[in-house]
């Protein structure tokens, strides 16, 4: 549904062929699909490549072209932005914040640059298009939407995240341990921007072993590094399955479009579930859930709001996290059981 359509700005004409550099952080990606979903809604016959992440090619995300994988390590911001050059592209919509972002579509020779000030990057940019809101004070998917003001105003009710999936890439990339199971709920315990994300690995036990008597199979995925803790959660657990490092995005990705419930942090894997509309029982500390809560009817978020929240930082500067910590096992239960029936 395309809602409102404002005139076109003249000098910007029509975008025929276009390029997104989409956001670095997982949970920013799946927010981003909101905007691309818009994107291709409005200009049904334009061509849309995107720029991501390398790791994030493999990811059903919505597009219309091809999908270019950029990695820092391997080139400069500006050297892979010069690969485009001349390459027939009519617009360039940067969504992330950074000055190398605005760089690397500056040296593409893109004659339409669009994005947000802000870094410095402001004569980068083609235009830079100033804020309506003040920063964090609106959901970041509506943010990225902003965008597309000069051809249309776009709502995250309208456009939702979403991904581009079906059953057949589902059991394509289904982790083989869950081969045929659909009677499971997954536990997310990582955040990969810092502890001040995380709620505590002893109250995702204790939720664990809950869902384990009330016989739900629970199991835990993450990064390698957290394969360590999530075998102390599934501690007791029947049937609990341990898959922390054992899954890359796509298998990440399928596993919670057939899980019967996600209970996660603020996490990469929180925006996938919501992406995926399955319910699930997301957690919040240091961050702000009126900026980055999953847009899913499906999801029940607790956020305690203490004084010092949200600090958004990685770790917590007073030292006790009581955002994280005062949120109970019971509680999350609560919040999980109307979803498990």
């Amino acid at each position: 549904m395309i809602s409102a359509i404002r005139p076109v700005k003249p000098d910007m004409g029509e975008p025929s062929a276009v390029l997104v550099r989409t956001p670095n952080w997982l949970g920013d990606l799946m927010m981003s699909t909101a905007f691309l979903r818009a994107l291709l809604a409005r200009f049904p016959q334009a061509r849309v490549d995107l720029i991501v992440r390398r790791g994030f090619e493999t990811l059903p995300l919505p597009h219309r072209g091809r999908i270019h994988a950029f990695d820092k390590r391997a080139m400069a911001s500006g050297a892979f932005g010069r690969q485009f050059k001349n390459g027939g592209l009519s617009h360039m919509f940067v969504l992330p914040p950074s000055l190398s972002s605005a760089w690397m579509a500056y040296r593409t020779g893109i004659p339409w640059r669009i994005g947000h000030p802000g870094q410095l990057r402001t004569f980068l940019l083609r235009p830079a298009l100033p804020h309506r809101n003040p920063p964090r004070s609106i959901h970041l998917a509506q943010e990225y939407l902003e965008l597309l003001e000069p051809w249309m105003r776009a709502t995250v009710e309208a456009y939702p995240p979403g991904l581009e999936i079906d059953e057949a890439w589902i059991e394509r990339h289904l982790p083989a341990a869950l081969a045929g199971a659909e009677d499971y709920a997954v536990l997310a315990p990582g955040a990969e921007f810092g502890p001040a994300k995380q709620w505590p690995p002893a109250h995702y036990r204790e939720v664990a072993r809950a869902l384990g008597r009330e016989g739900v199979r629970v199991v835990v995925a993450g990064l390698p590094a957290e394969r360590e803790a999530a075998a102390g959660i599934l501690a007791d657990v029947p049937g609990g399955l341990n898959l922390c490092g054992e899954t890359a995005l796509p298998n990440l990705t399928a596993m919670l479009a057939r899980a019967r419930l996600l209970v996660s942090n603020d996490s990469g894997a929180m925006h996938v579930a919501a992406a995926l509309a399955i319910p699930q029982v997301a957690i919040f500390g240091s961050t702000n859930p009126d900026w980055t809560a999953p847009l899913n009817p499906k999801a029940a978020i607790l956020y305690r709001g203490e004084p010092c929240s949200p600090c958004y930082g990685r770790t917590c500067h007073l030292g006790h996290t009581r955002c994280l910590t005062e949120i109970s096992p019971e509680e999350v239960l609560a919040a999980a059981r109307p979803f498990l029936g």
